[in-house]
């Protein structure tokens, strides 16, 4: 996958975190965690605390452009800076098996959108850009997982999940 300079996917892709509905594989307590990692991620984001949100990477995270974590929290902090009423919605995930070395990687699509509020996109149903990120993850040795690396690009309504998009349906009816 390859992304487009640093739009509104810089911060997705941090998100990328960020982001699953549905476990479908691993250890239940594993998928929990995981899912709770990727929650906080997104609530951290929405709440512009790019550094809470920097505590959710591995030391020697990279991303698919060479970015590490300083180089992100850069990234992440100009984009939440140059923008208001930023709005990430999670959409589709897809995870894969946890394996027994402590890491996991997730494939998931988001919408993010920034500006007017919420209600006024839900009315004009614009549901922002959406995104697809990979994003691979390990387990500390205190049991916490953190992500390691993250890719993503932007696509269309048409490539999205078919999971995603019945989510997206939910949240602006009509679409």
């Amino acid at each position: 996958m390859t992304g487009r300079g640093v739009r509104p996917a810089a911060i997705a892709a941090v998100l990328a975190a960020v982001l699953f509905s549905t476990p479908h594989c691993g250890k239940p307590s594993d998928m929990s965690a995981i899912h709770a990692l990727l929650e906080k991620s997104v609530a951290l984001a929405g709440n512009k605390d790019a550094r809470g949100l920097m505590e959710f990477f591995a030391p020697d995270y990279v991303d698919f452009t060479g970015r590490d974590p300083a180089g992100t929290l850069r990234l992440i902090t100009d984009y939440l800076d140059r923008y208001r009423g930023i709005v990430i919605h999670l959409l589709g995930a897809r995870v894969g098996d946890v394996g027994p070395d402590g890491r996991a990687s997730v494939e998931c699509e988001v919408s993010l959108s920034h500006g007017a509020a919420e209600v006024l996109r839900k009315l004009i149903r614009y549901s922002g850009e959406y995104y697809r990120f990979r994003i691979d993850l390990r387990k500390s040795e205190r049991g916490e997982w953190r992500f390691t690396y993250a890719e993503w690009q932007s696509i269309g309504l048409a490539a999205l999940f078919p999971e995603s998009l019945d989510i997206l349906k939910k949240l602006f009816p009509g679409l």
